[in-house]
């Protein structure tokens, strides 16, 4: 690059030869004639020359690799339990620069896993044939679902119409029930005369007779003419009285044990005699509305049963439905993405560098609360600069790709560096009311250069290069109905009045532009220039031709032209 700002140096040096040559050559043929409100009419010839157009704007200083780290992946809001870096420390890829606590992830890592291995294990038996086995296991269940069947269905019959034989069975039970019940009466009759009542009546009398002689004992001793004989008889006495009236005690309990028992068995009995004659009855009715409600219930478990059975059994010999099948595998495909989205959520835990560079600055502090939106540091190659120049929309046209351009610092005066540029946005941002668009500038040399991320940057693109072109100044141009046309003298009639003539036009840089078609070289192309402004052309049909940014240093193009400045980049 340095070579071709010293070639465009050279030519600009020409060009100011060329120019003093043609203005000296020409100078007593100029035609200047003042005309009211201080304008001038200038004539100048159309000649060739080299142009070049540069378009001058801001820009600012980036790296190339540049990242706002944050942990994406982050559920929920948490702390940050990590943070090992601050700004101005160098890293290398993959350290760890902060991590969150892992345990949740973790555990839904595990989960995940664990629902994989369950879908792949669902999709492995609808995929495995059936063994014999498991055709066995299906035939019995079908046949026991059958049976089961068979016998809801006849007890549901023998409810809806008892046969003549069921109908005898439970008149038989009603007979039994009746002569059992007879018998407890009978037996309950028995006890009034049975050992324990005799039992009873014995204690009974034998304690009386007792209680009578300790009665007679005891007024003989109260008056004190009883002997000793009869004290002694008296203690005897007492004695048989008490063993006596445990005896009674003993007889009263056994004779009620006994009286009960023939009691519970007449009452048993009559409930089994009441129960035979309702079931009778209903049977002879028609059966009980709850028994057969029952009993229908029981055969449609039944129906429902033997189907389940009988679909298993046909699915072992036709396979997994096609539709399960598909809804198995689309449940494994879920469950991997799933471990993936947990596995990339754990990895998500851990903020490590993504490449080797330095910390440019740290958001927030270790133990704070964050969230996947929160940034918590900036990283940057510092290694690897460029400038990000800003280009309104109406000279975006003008720049391409590979284009060379001259960059300069504020902070680094006299300094310059070569650029290329990168590929053009296709989307720009509003800034302001201006549409900017964002081209990366490559720099060579700026390795050794005191640079920080965030200069200013003053850029000068190279925007376009014409070889011999043939050139008039941009403000004899003028437009009429669409078309560009200048005015041409006529070089055997100079007094006439000059022609309109229209042109094309090539590139321009603001002072110069290239004519394409409709001038030939010579052609005296006359122009209008205002008295207070300083004309940039020779007189008289000389004209100079220079390479636009004489020594290497482009000029910035006057307002309003291609190349006008943008405010700067947001």
């Amino acid at each position: 690059m340095k070579i071709i700002f010293r070639i465009i140096g050279i030519l600009a040096v020409v060009g100011l030869i060329v120019a003093g040559v043609w203005y000296l050559r020409n100078r007593s043929a100029t035609a200047q004639t003042a005309t009211t409100g201080g304008t001038y009419t200038q004539v100048v010839a159309a000649q060739r020359g080299d142009l070049s157009s540069s378009l001058t704007v801001v820009g600012e200083l980036a790296a190339v690799q540049q990242a706002d780290l944050a942990f994406d992946k982050l559920s929920s809001s948490t702390a940050l339990v990590t943070l090992n870096v601050a700004a101005g420390n160098t890293v290398k890829a993959g350290d760890l620069l902060a991590a969150v606590d892992p345990a949740a992830y973790q555990q839904a890592l595990d989960q995940a896993k664990s629902d994989l291995v369950s879908a792949e294990e669902t999709l492995a038996d609808l995929e495995t044939p059936a063994t014999e086995t498991e055709v066995a296991e299906a035939d019995q269940a079908v046949a026991e679902a059958e049976q089961d069947l068979a016998e809801a269905q006849e007890a549901l019959a023998e409810l809806a119409s008892p046969d003549a034989s069921a109908l005898r069975q439970l008149q038989d039970a009603v007979n039994n029930a009746q002569e059992s019940l007879d018998l407890a009466r009978l037996q309950s009759n028995m006890t009034e005369i049975d050992s324990t009542a005799a039992n009873l009546r014995n204690a009974e009398y034998l304690a009386k007779w007792h209680e009578r002689k300790v009665i007679d004992l005891e007024k003989i001793v109260a008056t004190g003419k009883a002997n000793k004989e009869q004290t002694e008889l008296l203690a005897e006495e007492q004695e048989a009285l008490s063993a006596a009236r445990v005896t009674l005690v003993n007889a009263q309990t056994q004779r009620r044990l006994a009286l009960d028992s023939a009691e519970a068995s007449i009452k048993a009995a009559e409930v089994t005699l009441a129960g035979a004659r309702e079931d009778l009855a209903d049977a002879k009715a028609g059966g009980d509305a709850l028994e057969l409600a029952k009993a229908r219930l029981n055969v449609r478990t039944a129906e429902v049963a033997l189907a389940a059975a009988q679909e298993t059994r046909t699915r072992l010999d036709e396979g997994a439905d096609a539709t399960e099948l598909a809804n198995a595998r689309a449940d494994v495909q879920k469950k991997k993405l799933a471990l993936a989205d947990a596995g990339a959520a754990l990895a998500g835990t851990s903020l490590t560098a993504p490449f080797d560079g330095t910390i440019l600055q740290v958001q927030v502090r270790q133990g704070a609360l964050i969230s996947a939106n929160t940034a918590i540091l900036t990283i940057a190659d510092l290694d690897q600069l460029e400038v990000i120049a800003s280009v309104d929309e109406t000279s975006i046209k003008s720049v391409a790709a590979g284009q060379v351009a001259q960059v300069t610092f504020d902070a680094l005066p006299g300094q310059a560096l070569r650029g290329v540029a990168g590929a053009i946005p296709l989307q720009g941002t509003l800034q302001g009311d201006v549409m900017v668009y964002e081209v990366p500038i490559a720099l060579e040399g700026a390795e050794d250069l005191p640079l920080l991320v965030g200069m200013t940057a003053n850029v000068a693109i190279l925007t376009g290069e014409a070889a011999n072109a043939l050139l008039v100044p941009t403000m004899a141009l003028t437009k009429l109905g669409g078309m560009v046309q200048v005015q041409v003298a006529d070089p055997a009639n100079p007094s006439a009045s000059p022609q309109s003539v229209p042109v094309q036009v090539g590139l321009s840089n603001g002072t110069y532009t290239q004519i394409t078609a409709g001038l030939n070289e010579g052609d005296q192309v006359v122009f209008q220039v205002s008295s207070d402004s300083t004309s940039n052309f020779p007189m008289g049909g000389g004209m100079m031709m220079m390479d636009v940014g004489g020594g290497g240093q482009p000029p910035e193009p006057p307002q309003g032209a291609a190349g006008a400045r943008p405010s700067g980049r947001q």
